[in-house]
């Protein structure tokens, strides 16, 4: 077999949660590129449908579910719903996340909780769900979505820190968990792109030039850019891989 052919993925079904745009909507453009049927899921139905069309425009095959990842109940019925319509699940990629920034004085009850919810609970339930409704042919792939902030103090994000550690956690213990259920589980480290997420450093100038200072490629990254690495722990040319976080940063986390 052709070494490239070990990335595509032609009659497999992936589930991208918080897929209404950037890194969300531009992982599901890759999976769906390398031949997936993907499912992307979020709260904006409009930016959802976008997605859609985006991806059938390119001539890949692709549908929506609104859904909020803080609720579990909603996140089991969506996937039960998806396998039947689509089959068996091959992929998921955790993406769905919350941030606050605000000093840790200001970090009130509600606002921990929502970051929590969405960014470890939800990514715990709909791999829980995944497992359920996942393809037992095959070697099958959960992708969380990481921070290089589960690494390194952010001022102003400690929830969102905190839950990003333990995301990386929670990869660990379902990789060694499901190993011998051919489950790989697998975390993406993202440093700094150019989505709405970091809007606020990026939309000032200064803050802009002392953020580049600290990434070694002096630069922020473009949202397409984590197709790749998605394509790659999504496929089976990293079926040797469970328990990985692979750093994604232009060089920010190995200083």
């Amino acid at each position: 077999m052709n070494a490239l052919d070990s990335f595509r993925l032609d009659g497999r079904v992936a589930v991208v949660t918080g897929a209404s745009g950037g890194l969300g909507a531009a992982a599901a453009r890759a999976l769906a590129d390398a031949g997936a049927t993907v499912v992307v899921t979020g709260r904006r139905e409009s930016h959802l449908a976008a997605v859609v069309e985006s991806v059938r425009a390119a001539g890949g095959t692709a549908h929506a579910r609104v859904l909020d990842i803080a609720y579990p109940a909603a996140v089991r019925e969506v996937f039960a719903e998806v396998a039947q319509s689509h089959g068996p699940l091959d992929v998921l990629v955790n993406n769905a996340a919350q941030a606050h920034q605000a000093d840790v004085l200001d970090v009130g009850e509600e606002d921990w909780d929502r970051i929590v919810d969405v960014n470890l609970k939800g990514s715990f339930f709909a791999s829980q769900s995944f497992i359920r409704h996942r393809n037992t042919g095959r070697s099958v792939s959960i992708i969380n979505i990481a921070s290089l902030a589960a690494f390194v103090g952010v001022r102003g994000q400690s929830a969102y820190s905190a839950s990003k550690a333990g995301v990386v956690g929670l990869t660990r213990a379902l990789a060694v968990e499901l190993a011998r259920s051919d489950v790989r589980v697998n975390a993406l480290a993202p440093g700094y792109f150019a989505t709405d997420m970091p809007g606020e450093v990026l939309a000032d100038e200064a803050a802009t030039a002392a953020l580049l200072r600290k990434i070694p490629q002096r630069r922020v990254a473009k949202a397409d850019e984590i197709g790749p690495p998605i394509l790659f722990l999504a496929s089976d040319a990293s079926r040797f891989m469970t328990g990985a976080v692979l750093n994604f940063d232009g060089g920010y986390t190995a200083q």
